[in-house]
């Protein structure tokens, strides 16, 4: 009787433990033969030992912060804010007036500690600044070293001293700058591309142009959850934009594809078991978040 109960009792808790094995694979092969589902690695098995997840806290500025109007995109390009020259920039400083007695080293590669040399006027630190405000430091500079040099002259000579007595303004010495690189001004591309890395900004990139850059999303990737993150201050609320990526690559809606300034990071997050399902039973829907448009069929 014993022998019997055990039996049983073996059968009974097996196939108990069958059960919730045999509902999974059941859900992985429905999910499967899906239409959202792609690959085996799509559908989160272990294939890789990264895996590129959105925090919680940007998932939720996602889906939470919607479509910003106020930035530009794709069909409404802005021009970008004056490039803050950074250590490695290459400046050229030079008279606009060819005839002009002053010298100055041309090329000017800007060093680690972000001071360039002016020869006989002195040092300026140029680190943080663009080229407008260089340009002004730089005159003035060369304007207060030759007033005072031109004052030692004419106290030389009486009668110069009284013809130029009235005229008091400093002159303009029409010093140019201008800045001959551009390679500090990047972006980023993260997570599920082919070719992750650092990219150099021109300036009229956009989120897809960054993605082509990259060789375009892996086996693996997300594209429902693709974000912009901008950076910020410290202090500063965070910028997390969503990029609908299926929207703007089949349906041309550009109001996601945001046009990238410097520093710009776009994060393709790794597609796992739960969300892979979750799409592809998701049927006939055309929104990667909360506020992409509804389109009518």
């Amino acid at each position: 009787m014993q022998s019997v109960l055990k039996k049983h009792g073996r059968r009974s808790t097996t196939a108990t433990l069958e059960f919730p094995v045999t509902a999974c694979m059941f859900v992985v092969v429905v999910a499967a033969l899906l239409p959202g589902c792609r690959t085996a690695s799509s559908l989160g098995l272990p294939v890789s030992a990264n895996s590129n997840r959105l925090l919680p806290y940007a998932s939720h500025l996602r889906q939470s912060v919607g479509h910003r109007p106020d930035i530009a995109t794709e069909l409404a390009k802005q021009a970008l804010p004056p490039h803050r020259v950074e250590a490695g920039d290459i400046l050229v400083i030079e008279p606009n007036d060819f005839n002009s007695p002053i010298r100055l080293q041309s090329d000017q590669t800007v060093p680690q500690d972000g001071v360039i040399e002016l020869g006989e006027y002195g040092r300026i630190a140029v680190t943080g600044l663009n080229t407008e405000e260089i340009q002004q430091l730089v005159q003035a500079r060369i304007a207060a070293r030759e007033t005072v040099r031109r004052k030692g002259q004419i106290g030389l000579a009486t009668h110069r001293q009284n013809a130029d007595s009235a005229g008091e303004s400093v002159p303009d010495y029409g010093i140019t700058v201008r800045l001959v690189n551009l390679e500090n001004a990047q972006y980023y591309v993260m997570g599920e591309v082919n070719a992750p890395g650092s990219y150099p900004l021109v300036g009229a990139e956009t989120v897809l142009d960054a993605v082509i850059a990259a060789g375009g999303l892996s086996d693996r990737a997300n594209e429902h959850q693709v974000i912009l993150t901008r950076p910020q201050l410290d202090g500063q609320p965070r910028q997390i934009l969503p990029v609908c990526y299926k929207q703007i690559l089949q349906l041309g809606d550009v109001s996601t594809n945001y046009q990238l300034q410097p520093g710009d990071r776009v994060y393709v997050p790794s597609v796992t078991l739960w969300e892979d399902v979750k799409q592809s039973l998701t049927f006939g829907s055309d929104k990667s978040c909360p506020h992409c448009r509804t389109y009518q069929r």
